[in-house]
């Protein structure tokens, strides 16, 4: 899948009629299925492929800004959940900056490499990738993941390259601005092709060489979405169409022959032209089958209108009419199937093995997962190894509308929505069971929660509910058998107080937590002697959530509590912001496995005078991240992954933090947007705190305070927003405070003790975080005040003044 260029598949004109096919498969006896055989389930790690935009031309090559690889934490998770053979994709001019035949000049040699070498850091992360997958029983694909196109620098007669200059560290790759310094090579069959056989050869050689007899490989993947070839005759890919779809087979044959020359058994996976388009398998690839022995064809398919992946609004879908592949006819719950029988057809009929090596399942609508699960039983039946789009650690697809990355609920690991369908079609029983909803109901009125499971109950499960005070619509839940099922209740408050709910089921279930209901009329009246509960009545009456570094964990995958001086790189919501599929976990999810993967680190925690607190101290130490979704018209206009304000709106954000130094300079807490400059956030400035605001398009909006903070002294820091006034406040006193009313901007992540805007980190303050609120609305002076002291109360044994 290519996510930088939006690209819309021809509407081929092939079409034939599928039947529909159930989504549902159960096992008669109750036991849970071993694998189903010859079903394979697996994932794209995505990561390594994303500095394609710039490289070359920028400095968007450092890893964990611009490419991340996968953790061995998260590999060895998928193994344990199933997904026991993935899909690596990687990036030729990263693995092999300089091509074979170049005759770079002694300066360009040093800066670039040796010709046909592989770049010594970018290839020990493959092996890395290779090892983890080894080390727990998995495999994983290497996928070339270069659309037949190479970016080169170009070359002078005499070996140099105009403007090279090396990158301002040795993890960044050497780059030049001058646009006579880099050319796009692609494949041709034409005299003069700029992107030859035996470049393609000689890195497939290469590759095959260094890698064949690991055990963690699983396949040699050619080359991924050919596309837009040159005409015949031409070497300049084609626009409009006319490509020659004589080029692409032609190379996969010679690619072939070189790595069977090393290695005889490996499985080599085959794309073909038109995107890898499943639609397209038969029809656009003269040549096919080849020649050669353990052969897999691999096809792409995705469920929107375009089969492209970048859609996800299901009525949009059906409303534009057309289906590619399938003429001019809506999507509908058998589209997935009739695209994947086109192709699965022309393998049945030439004996020939086939992957489905990316799909995706969006989130916001259950008609996308029916259509998701009809399509893998079918890939059952035929015996279609299925892999989704996508994993991986780079920053970016933390929360895609298309994801398979696992998230933080309840102190638990959350399994992505995508894995549900995938298990159930391999026959794997595994689900964990979490609940959200309303925690705020004043006396007689009620709230609706909802307790739902992640992955396939191959049985229906049923769930006791009791409460201590209050009233139950119904005391027997029943979560249906099948992928990411889930049963609603309602609760009603009969008197001011704190109700409990509970969880009960037969069997070893791991249940949701213990859930509260406040049902205080005025929560500050009562915050003298219950200032926890006062505080979470106001959390629940916003639906705001809480990030508590005592509740940290050392990991998103398998973690277990932090302890003094452990990494820290989960923390779950303790309020009440999240709800069914949009948890607002807390996570910092860079790789930091080896030296290959840069100098950032996650924080640590600390226990400071009896209290907990996460440590941003050190130098390159990234904070917490709740990576979402903004809206997209026409693409996503209502996603369910979001923060819970943007800068137009109400909001209020609260900090319990200590300045370890008194010149202290960075973000406190951040809400923002990644790929964009819009913020609003906390932040000290040379020891004195901030609030600050930014549309994206001008100067930021700045409230200071007259004094510096004391160090080493706990305090809460509070920016509260809304049309006309800003606020900053320290430990409850206002100190600065404006008066703008703010443009619509929206927001898409959240982050504790740094910052991040337009695709880069901005530094952090350095200091101790005890917890954090964020909210939308605007609470009164009273309710603002209880906040305050019950994050004061966080970090200090007694509350200060």
């Amino acid at each position: 899948m290519q996510l930088i260029k939006r690209r819309t598949l021809m509407q081929l004109a092939a079409a034939g009629a599928v039947p529909g096919l159930p989504g549902c498969l159960w096992s008669e006896n109750g036991n849970a299925h071993p694998p189903r055989p010859g079903f394979t389930i697996g994932t794209n790690l995505s990561g390594m492929e994303w500095p394609q935009p710039g490289v070359r031309k920028t400095l968007s090559t450092a890893p964990n800004l611009h490419y991340t690889p996968p953790r061995r934490a998260d590999i060895a998770w998928l193994a344990d959940r199933g997904f026991r053979k993935n899909r690596l994709p990687i990036l030729w001019e990263m693995l092999q900056p300089v091509l074979h035949d170049a005759k770079p000049n002694a300066q360009a040699r040093a800066l670039v490499g040796a010709p046909g070498e592989f770049h010594a850091r970018y290839a020990q992360c493959i092996t890395e990738v290779l090892d983890a997958h080894a080390a727990v029983g998995a495999k994983v694909i290497l996928d070339l993941h270069n659309y037949c196109r190479y970016r080169d620098f170009r070359y002078a007669a005499d070996g140099s390259v105009p403007g090279l200059k090396p990158g301002p560290t040795p993890l960044h790759r050497p780059f030049t601005h001058d646009p006579g310094g880099v050319q796009e090579r692609i494949f041709s069959l034409a005299p003069g092709a700029t992107l030859t056989q035996a470049h393609f050869t000689d890195f497939w050689t290469r590759a095959a060489r260094r890698w064949k007899d690991h055990p963690g490989l699983a396949g040699y993947g050619l080359m991924n979405e050919p596309h837009d070839m040159p005409r015949s005759g031409q070497v300049q890919e084609s626009q409009g169409g006319g490509e020659d779809l004589a080029i692409w087979p032609a190379y996969a044959r010679a690619a072939v022959e070189a790595i069977r020359k090393i290695d005889a058994r490996t499985p080599i996976y085959v794309a073909g032209n038109a995107w890898s388009s499943a639609m397209a398998m038969a029809s656009r690839n003269p040549g096919f089958p080849l020649p050669g022995e353990n052969l897999v064809y691999e096809v792409h398919l995705y469920l929107d209108a375009a089969s492209n992946g970048f859609a996800f609004d299901f009525d949009t879908e059906v409303g534009k009419g057309f289906s590619a592949g399938l003429g001019r006819r809506a999507i509908d719950l058998d589209t997935g199937v009739k695209r994947l029988a086109m192709a699965a057809n022309w393998a049945r009929e030439k004996n020939l093995k086939l992957a489905l090596t990316e799909i995706g399942m969006p989130l916001d609508d259950p008609r996308w997962q029916e259509m998701f699960q009809r399509t893998l039983t079918f890939a059952v039946r035929e015996g279609v190894e299925v892999y989704s789009w996508m994993h991986g650690n780079h920053w970016p697809i933390r929360n895609y509308p298309i994801h398979h990355v696992p998230g933080w609920h309840q102190h638990r690991t959350l399994e992505p929505a995508v894995a549900g369908p995938m298990l159930q079609a391999a026959g794997l029983a595994k689900a964990t069971l979490y609940d959200d909803g309303g925690g705020w109901a004043p006396a007689g009125r009620e709230v609706t929660i909802t307790v739902y499971a992640r992955g396939w109950l191959e049985q229906p499960l049923t769930l006791q509910v009791a409460s201590r005070g209050g009233r139950l619509n119904k005391t027997t839940l029943t979560i249906p058998a099948g992928a990411n099922g889930m049963d609603s209740y309602t609760f009603k408050t009969e008197a001011e107080g704190v109700a409990t709910i509970t969880y009960a089921a037969a069997g070893d279930v791991q249940l949701p937590p213990p859930r509260k209901v406040y049902s205080f009329a005025d929560p500050p009246a009562v915050a003298g002697q219950q200032l926890a509960d006062a505080a979470h009545a106001l959390l629940a009456k916003y639906g705001a959530p809480k990030w508590e570094m005592a509740h940290g964990h050392t990991d998103y995958v398998r973690g277990a509590p932090a302890q003094d001086g452990q990494p820290l790189r989960a923390v779950a919501d303790t309020g009440f912001g999240s709800s069914p599929g949009n948890a607002m976990e807390m996570l910092c999810f860079l790789n930091s496995d080896g030296a290959a993967a840069g100098p950032m680190k996650p924080p640590v925690l600390r226990v400071v005078e009896g209290r907990k607190a996460m440590d941003l101290s050190a130098p390159d130490t990234w904070g917490l991240w709740c990576k979402k979704r903004a809206p997209q018209p026409g693409v996503q206009a209502k996603p369910r992954d979001r923060v819970p304000y943007d800068l137009q709106d109400d909001h209020f954000a609260l900090v319990a933090i200590a300045a370890t130094n008194p010149n202290a300079t960075g973000v406190v807490f951040q809400a923002s947007r990644a790929e964009q400059r819009q913020f609003s956030e906390l932040a000290l400035e040379q020891g004195r705190p901030q609030a600050r605001w930014s549309d994206g398009r001008g100067q930021p909006l700045v409230v200071t305070s007259p004094d510096p903070l004391p160090p080493r002294m706990p305090l809460v820091l509070t920016l509260t927003s809304g049309a006309g006034a800003q606020v900053l406040r320290v430990n409850g006193r206002p100190v600065g405070q404006a008066g703008a009313t703010l443009p619509q901007a929206f927001f898409d992540q959240l982050l504790i003790g740094w910052g991040f805007v337009d695709h880069y980190p901005r530094d952090s303050f350095r200091g101790l975080v005890f917890g954090a609120i964020a909210g939308k609305g605007r609470p009164s002076e009273a309710e603002l005040a209880v906040l305050e002291r019950y994050l004061l109360s966080l970090a200090v044994d007694r509350e200060r003044p």
